[in-house]
């Protein structure tokens, strides 16, 4: 193990290694499942624009595609194409996830002009995906790059991994560590999960790895910062006083005149409480659900994806029968064969998309059918290693799967990410964060307005439910709620 003690300095330095090559349609399918549906039919639409041979079926293919068949005929009408290489860890789509974390960057396979200019055969491979959109650096991908730059053993990356994709769109850590070491079958210890924290809380942007809002901010001061003491004890000591805005306990009890005490609050108040949310701002847009829930007569639930988001694509009869017969010349053909093989490869990694995403969630509507029917109350607690473990496949697939991607349900219209959350013990089980949350405001808004519950009587309210949240656990989700202090709340 590198252990608490390792150095998290970043150096460059060279090595020469072996390192066995991605096959390009198992990259390509990789950076397609993270696509969101949007992205994606623009990227289909620009293909069909610069590719000839790839036409849009206009009506759906019978259950017996043809189009397997064509791809049959193409890999031996197109013989003296090169076999694809594969991976050490196998040719599955699941298994080279793990392989592709360590090893690669899927964007270096993806990136035209970051590229110097390559021989015939080069261009050719790399033409497989150079209409693959760039999609924007999300932040597990930004986080592992640095992480790759570190000094750290390879026994450790999985654990320190476990926390990156752990990490909430705001970059809070979702889970308590003591359900990640879980999650990974006890391999690990609390001191070296607590460790693996730390390496992450090192990384930029800095506030990233955070439990809660004071932690975020105190990551995001230099210890060499002048007022470094003084801000801590804020964000540690008096953190309650902060937030209930007592400047003058704050300054008699740090022995400071109040003005002093104002600027160094000023100063928190100019740190990021949400360092993650840059690497997730995506544009405005009209949300269409890739994936639609709907019950049968019995009450089952069935799981359909949204085939008109996604449109069905086929390889043009015309340039097969050009390249069967040989009707062009040597170089007509060469292109056409380039242009078929592209099309071939990109109707496959679309079609390997849509299968993970169906499995994705299936797996997903099997554990949340309480939800489904009664709505945000009865979301249970959810792992995104959870449904990896069912589906046999990497946590890293999971997260691509449902990023960016819409579920229509009886209870609306949601984004398949917020399914996932974590719980807490109740009497007879397990309740999601969610639902707790739910349970507070419900609280909140049955009180009487002048006498409104503090903390520990709402936490008091939630054990009488079945319930076990201490009053730390009710003071973070009432303020996530952007419920005020009940000194605040209290009518006159």
């Amino acid at each position: 193990m590198s252990g608490p003690g390792m150095s998290l300095d970043m150096r460059v330095s060279q090595r020469l290694e072996q390192r066995t090559v991605l096959s390009l349609q198992t990259i390509q399918s990789l950076k397609l499942l993270q696509m969101a549906t949007v992205d994606l039919h623009e990227l289909i639409n620009n293909e069909m624009l610069e590719n000839p041979t790839l036409e849009m079926s206009a009506e759906d293919p019978p259950e017996a595609p043809t189009e397997l068949e064509q791809q049959q005929q193409l890999r031996d009408e197109i013989a003296e194409a090169e076999p694809q290489p594969t991976t050490e860890a196998g040719e599955s789509y699941e298994e080279v996830y793990d392989f592709l974390q360590k090893h690669t960057d899927v964007d270096e396979f993806v990136s035209r002009s970051a590229k110097p200019p390559q021989d015939e055969d080069g261009d050719a491979k790399q033409e497989a995906f150079a209409q693959v959109a760039a999609q924007g650096r999300q932040l597990p991908d930004h986080l592992m790059e640095q992480v790759r730059l570190l000094n750290i053993d390879e026994i450790d990356l999985p654990l320190i991994e476990e926390i990156v994709y752990s990490l909430d769109p705001r970059g809070y850590l979702s889970y308590p560590l003591e359900d990640i070491v879980r999650a990974l079958e006890n391999r690990y210890t609390l001191e070296e999960a607590d460790w693996a924290l730390g390496v992450v809380q090192s990384l930029e942007p800095r506030g990233v790895g955070a439990r809660d809002l004071a932690e975020c901010l105190l990551l995001q001061i230099g210890k060499d910062d002048p007022d470094y003491d003084k801000l801590k004890r804020l964000l540690t000591d008096l953190w309650d006083d902060v937030l209930k805005n007592r400047v003058p306990k704050i300054a008699k009890d740090m022995g400071i005149t109040i003005e002093e005490a104002k600027l160094l609050i000023d100063l928190l108040g100019g740190l990021n409480p949400h360092p993650g949310a840059i690497y997730n701002e995506t544009p405005t847009q009209v949300v269409s659900p890739d994936v639609i829930v709907t019950q049968d007569d019995n009450g089952n639930f069935i799981v359909k994806l949204t085939r008109e988001n996604l449109p069905r694509l086929s390889i043009s009869p015309t340039y097969l029968r050009m390249l069967e017969q040989r009707k062009a010349d040597k170089e007509a053909l060469n292109f056409i064969k380039g242009k078929v093989n592209h099309a071939k490869q990109l109707i496959e990694a679309l079609e390997q998309r849509q299968s993970t995403l169906e499995r994705v969630a299936n797996s997903i509507v099997r554990r949340q059918q309480d939800y489904l029917r009664w709505g945000l109350s009865a979301l249970k607690p959810m792992k995104m290693q959870d449904i990896a473990d069912e589906l046999g496949i990497h946590h890293s697939t999971v997260w691509r799967a449902v990023y960016s991607k819409y579920m229509q349900t009886p209870q609306g219209v949601v984004a398949m990410n917020e399914l996932f959350t974590g719980g807490l013990p109740m009497d007879d089980g397990e309740t999601s964060r969610e639902a707790v949350k739910l349970k507070v405001k419900e609280i909140v808004d049955g009180e009487e307005k002048a006498k409104p519950l503090s903390d520990m009587a709402i936490a008091k309210k939630l054990a009488d439910a079945g319930i076990q949240a201490s009053r730390r656990v009710v003071t973070k989700y009432r303020e996530e709620l952007g419920i005020a202090d009940s000194r605040v709340r209290k009518a006159h």
